[in-house]
């Protein structure tokens, strides 16, 4: 599939934007940070489309570890990938109503699935399976915090990226209209 010079353009800006939110990352703030992060996937995706968005949730996980030097990703690095899935799971739902005559009045409900659904696979994956499995000489107070951190927090984020993006996604496709 061969990339626009728009797309690649618009995808690197979107990277530059998770690392400047990143940059700001402060510990009680993940809701914050991690929302925002969401709602710069999603419009990515809605604006620039499938692979893009997968790029962005693939690099996102990446940069804010090198950004964050997170303890619990160096003591597991198992986590990564699955941060990974999750954003890829919210990305998908996006997708699946881009370009659709519907969009706007189906986005919110497909946002809202994926973001259910991006809390289900990483507390599947990382909270059942990878804690137990790769995290087993972690202190239980770290697992607690891990668990927390990969389950419910980000529930509230991809909450809070979705809530975020359908207010700010039908103001950008106007402003994308007009432009051309």
């Amino acid at each position: 599939m061969k990339m626009k010079t728009r797309t690649i353009t618009v995808t690197a800006i979107m990277v530059a934007l998770c690392v400047v939110v990143q940059l700001f990352k402060n510990p009680g703030t993940i809701p914050v940070t991690g929302g925002l992060i969401n709602m710069i996937i999603i419009i990515d995706t809605l604006y620039c489309g499938l692979v893009s968005g997968i790029i962005i949730s693939i690099a996102a996980p990446v940069t804010s570890f090198i950004i964050t030097q997170s303890p619990m990703i160096a003591a597991v690095p198992m986590i990564l990938p699955f941060i990974m899935v999750g954003n890829v799971v919210i990305v998908l739902f996006a997708w699946a109503v881009r370009c659709k005559k519907l969009e706007l009045n189906l986005l919110p409900l497909s946002l809202v699935a994926g973001s259910f659904a991006k809390w289900g696979v990483m507390t599947l994956l990382i909270v059942q399976w990878v804690l137990p499995v790769f995290g087993a000489d972690l202190s239980p107070k770290m697992k607690a915090m891990a668990a927390a951190t990969y389950s419910t927090t980000q529930l509230y984020a991809a909450l809070a990226g979705t809530a975020l993006t359908c207010i700010i996604w039908p103001i950008i496709k106007l402003g994308v209209k007009r432009s051309r």
